[in-house]
Order: C-alpha cells, then sequence, then structure tokens
C-alpha cells in the first residue's frame, strides 16, 4: 500500500508555514520545498509499487535482488512513460503493461500523467537553479499539495490493478 499520510503530513505543514511566512523570499523556499518533497515521494512510491509487484510474484531472491539492483536501483525520476512504465515493462513487459493500462480508471490515470509532466518541468527547473531574488513565481504549496491528491489516486489505481492483474 502507498504510504500516503506521512508526506500529506509534510505537505500541510510546509503550507502552514508559507501561509504564516511575512517575506515573499521564504514563501518561495516553502514553494520549492513542497514541490521537491512531493518528487522524492513520487519516486519513491514507484519504486515501492514495483519492488511490491516483484516480490508478491518472484520466489527466487536472487530475482529480488535483481529488480532491486538493476530495474528500481538504476532508474531516476518520476516521469510515467520515461522512468515508471519503463520499470514496469521490465518486469511484467509491454503486453501486460498494455492489457494493464487498459484497465486503468482514465479518470485518474491521464491526470496523473498530466500532473506528472507538469511537476517534471518545474522540478527540473528548480533543481538547477537558486532563489537568486523575490521575482521568481512559483505555484504555492496548497497547489502542490492538490496535485499530490491526484497523483495519488492514479498511483493507487496502478497499484491496486496490479495486485488484482493475473501475470
Amino acid at each position: 500500500m502507498i504510504a500516503k499520510s506521512y508526506i500529506l503530513k509534510d505537505l500541510t505543514t510546509i503550507e502552514v508555514l508559507f501561509r504564516e511566512t511575512p517575506t515573499l523570499k521564504k514563501q518561495l523556499f516553502f514553494s520549492k520545498l513542497a514541490i521537491l518533497e512531493l518528487c522524492g515521494w513520487i519516486e519513491i512510491s514507484m519504486d515501492d509499487i514495483v519492488l511490491r509487484c516483484a516480490k508478491r510474484h518472484l520466489k527466487d531472491q536472487s530475482n529480488i535482488e535483481m529488480v532491486e539492483k538493476a530495474i528500481v536501483g538504476r532508474v531516476y525520476g518520476f516521469e510515467y512513460e520515461a522512468h515508471f512504465r519503463k520499470m514496469l515493462i521490465q518486469l511484467i513487459g509491454t503486453i501486460c503493461v498494455e492489457r494493464l493500462e487498459r484497465k486503468l480508471d482514465q479518470r485518474k490515470f491521464q491526470p496523473m500523467k498530466s500532473n506528472l509532466n507538469d511537476l517534471k518541468a518545474i522540478r527540473n527547473q528548480e533543481a538547477h537553479t537558486h532563489l537568486k531574488g523575490a521575482t521568481k513565481r512559483l505555484d504555492a504549496p496548497s497547489v502542490t499539495k492538490n496535485r499530490f491528491f491526484t497523483i495519488y489516486d492514479g498511483l493507487k489505481d496502478i497499484e491496486d490493478k496490479l495486485r488484482s492483474f493475473d501475470l
């Protein structure tokens, strides 16, 4: 099961700190922190979904270790196509991923993918810059928190469908 409570608590704390801070620059710090925290949670959640699926279906410990090192351990990112889908294909195959995607609730799946793409662009920009001044514009932590709910719903649907999937 995807862990939800700790990231929600952290995003809520950041949101409160953002609202309470008197300066624009500090608000930008909290906005950036919320984005980076959410992105880290997404990567960990995607890795966990893949690893739990491997542990449910693989019996040989050396195969599980191979999944940990060669599949999950080599992926650094949270884009659906380039990272998560690629790990799923390596684990369960293209045919099964295609079948899985057809079973997903598209009202959860498509918004999740869209939010992941948006977050990737924001995260890449923020990971390679620093806050020089207060003229920059970033999403408030409340916006990032709303993205969390959309992404969580999509990942949860994938996790649930994988659990019930006949591999």
